[in-house]
Formats: structure tokens, sequence, C-alpha cells
């Protein structure tokens, strides 16, 4: 047998050469850089949570510019809302729709020809009609422009910006300031290798709403969803074109009477059929130049509404609390109302037909007088059915 000091470096050397035994160096391998961070993508605008700085700051794409904000909340003015232009080239008249909707996209009611819709996603859409004035109907569809498009994988970039518009600006109103917002929305697609915007100015008006007196459009939209002060449904038709029509057509009309004369174009450029106190207004739909020298187009619209008041944006309504009379309040209303007639009525009867005084003019004026000592025996029948209820049947203890 070999002794510890003869076999030990045997040993030793068959565990430096065991694979389980050796340990196996670290290997580097290249660094390889981080792939650089994504842009961060716009965030949705919220039309119930629009936060603005107040100043010359703003806020582009949810990304804060200042402080003291200001928050906006247009869900009053949700779903599609519409303005209605008239222009004639002669010999060719058109009417275009103009839809917008701040808070979702636009969606087409009931049958659409092909290609006579905007894309899903699209929030802000114009569709110009070849429009027959004899008939006064729509005669085609010439152009259908995604003016504002998002999707769940590219939303739209937008900026909102405060207007106090302090006297002497050049922008201010004659009341001393424009209170309001200026919103600017544009989408991820072009037409006709133009990229297109939206910018609409919302102008305090208390006195409006934001839906009244608009113009009724052949491209009909469904509604939005419902919101705290309730929305009707856009109505497409013929009688308001008509009436548009009627108007437009009787200018553009005596002007085409004038072709005769050789020297005049009787073209007129396009223009918004409005109703009067319309509260969404259309100023133009215009080709300019972009930050980056490349055309593009721009829809400017002036949105008049009591939504964007400084008194209701620094002082909302709470939620839950309304200005109106709920049923209930209506309902003790009319039978108060219908009482003190039934009682005026009654007294002037039996005083001009019997001569009645004092109590008896009341009309049944006994059972008015009974009406103390019956509800006194219905409390008494009330509680002693109680009473009865609640004692030990069976026999009494002796």
């Amino acid at each position: 047998m070999k002794t510890p000091s003869t076999w030990w470096p045997a040993a030793a050397a068959l565990l430096l050469l065991s694979p389980t035994a050796t340990a196996t160096a670290p290997t580097t391998l290249p660094s390889t850089p981080a792939p650089a961070a994504a842009a961060a993508a716009p965030a949705p605008l919220a039309c119930d949570n629009i936060l603005v700085p107040s100043g010359e700051g703003g806020k582009e794409n949810g990304k804060e510019k200042g402080k003291d904000q200001h928050k906006y909340d247009l869900r009053a003015l949700a779903g599609p809302h519409v303005v209605v232009t008239h222009e004639y080239t002669s010999p060719t008249y058109h009417n275009t729709t103009y839809a917008i909707d701040v808070c979702a996209p636009l969606r087409r009611k009931g049958d659409v020809p092909n290609g006579g819709a905007c894309p899903d996603g699209t929030q802000v859409c114009a569709i110009k009609h070849r429009w027959d004035h004899k008939e006064d109907k729509s005669a085609g569809i010439d152009q259908v422009i995604p003016i504002v498009v998002g999707d769940e994988h590219k939303a739209i970039t937008w900026n909102a910006k405060r207007l106090p518009g302090k006297a002497g600006d050049g922008e201010a109103e004659k009341g001393g300031k424009k209170e309001g917002l200026k919103l600017t929305l544009q989408g991820h697609t072009t037409y006709q290798g133009r990229a297109q915007r939206t910018v609409v100015e919302f102008r305090c008006n208390p006195d409006l709403e934001g839906t009244e007196n608009e113009w009724e459009s052949v491209d009909v939209y469904e509604p939005g969803e419902k919101k705290k002060n309730g929305r009707r449904a856009e109505e497409g038709g013929k009688d308001g074109d008509k009436k548009g029509d009627d108007k437009g057509d009787k200018k553009d009309d005596d002007k085409g009477d004038d072709k005769g004369d050789g020297n005049e174009d009787p073209s007129t450029p396009e223009k918004q059929l409005k109703k009067d106190g319309a509260a969404l207004v259309w100023e133009g739909y215009k080709r300019e130049t972009g930050e980056d020298g490349a055309e593009m187009d721009t829809l400017y619209l002036t949105w008049y509404t009591k939504h964007v008041c400084d008194k209701a944006v620094d002082n909302p309504e709470p939620a839950g609390e309304s200005s109106h009379w709920g049923f209930f309040t209506w309902l003790v209303i009319l039978v108060f109302l219908a009482t003190a007639s039934y009682l005026i009525f009654g007294s002037w009867l039996n005083y001009n037909r019997y001569g009645a005084r004092g109590w008896d003019l009341l009309p049944h004026g006994d059972t008015l007088r009974d009406v103390p000592y019956l509800m006194r025996d219905l409390i008494r029948k009330v509680l002693n059915t109680l009473q009865s209820t609640g004692s030990r049947g069976g026999y009494s203890a002796v």
C-alpha cells in the first residue's frame, strides 16, 4: 500500500484533468451597443382631459411646456359635426361636406358606395359632391379627402394652446380678450402628396353649447356616445340642402345669366352654407407651406361654445350635478299646480253656482274636513295590526 506521500500527487493530477472539476474561463464577447430608445409615441387625444399650461407654452402630444395648467373638457362636443360649403366652377356646382369628431373616429351611417367614405380611423374628413342644382341632389362624388387619420399603430399628433388674447396683441376681440383653445390635429397620411392638418379655434360664447344650427348634409355619420349633456344624432336630408342651395344657386343662377356679357366669370369661390347662429364655422381649406418647406393643406374651423370659457374651465360643474330640474321635481310641481287649479276652479264654481261661503267654497268640503279623522283611523288600524302580529298566540296562562 502506497503511503499518502506517494499517491496524493497522482490523485491531484487526475482531479485537475477531470472535466467536472476543470474551471471554465469566462468568455468575453464583444459588447454590442444598446439599441437607441424608440421615439415616444404621441399620447392619444383625450377630449375630456386636455391640459394646457397658461401663457405662451402650450402642450404638444401630451407633453407639457409649462406650469399652471388649465383643463379643457370637450365631451359635450363629442360625436360627428359637419359644415357644408358650396362653390360654382363653371360649368360645375360642388357641395363639400367637412365632418369632424374631436373625440373619436368618424363612422358612416347606412350603405356607403365603394370609395365614398374616408378610411377607418379618420377624425376629420372632406367629401366633395358634384351637385345637380336643378334636381337638387348629389350627382356623384368627385373627391374623398381624409384630412386627419389615426389608427391603433400610429395615433394622430396634436397641439393645444390656450387663447387668452390680451387686448392690443392683434388677436383680441373688442371685448378685450379672446378666451378659448386652439387645437391643431394632424394625421400620418397625405393626399396627392401633401400633408393634411386641421386647426380648430374653440372660442368662448357663454350662450352656445356648440351644437347649434348645424347644416344637414347628405353624408350622414353615426352619432357619438352619450355624454353628460346629451347630444342629438346628425340627420341628413334634402330639406337642409335645399334651403342652402336655394340661396346659393339663386345667386349662382343670377351670375350665370350674365354669361352673355362675355366679360364676367360666373364662377363663385367656396363658401359655407350656414344658418344664423351656427356654432361651427368654416374658415377655409388652404394650401400652405409647412415648416419643412413642403406644401400642405390646412382646414381652418372656428367653434363657438361655452365649454372653453375661462369660467367653465377654471370652475367646472361637478360631476353628476346638472342645472336642469329632475323628473321628481317636475312631478311635484305638476301635482301642486293640478291641486291648486282644482281647488281654485272648484271654489269659483261653488261660489257662483251655490253662493257658498267659508269652508263650503271648497270642492268636496265634507271629504276634506274628514281627512284628519280618516288619517287618524288609518294610523290606529296600522298600529293595531302591528301589535297583534307581534303578540304570542294561544291561550293565556291561568
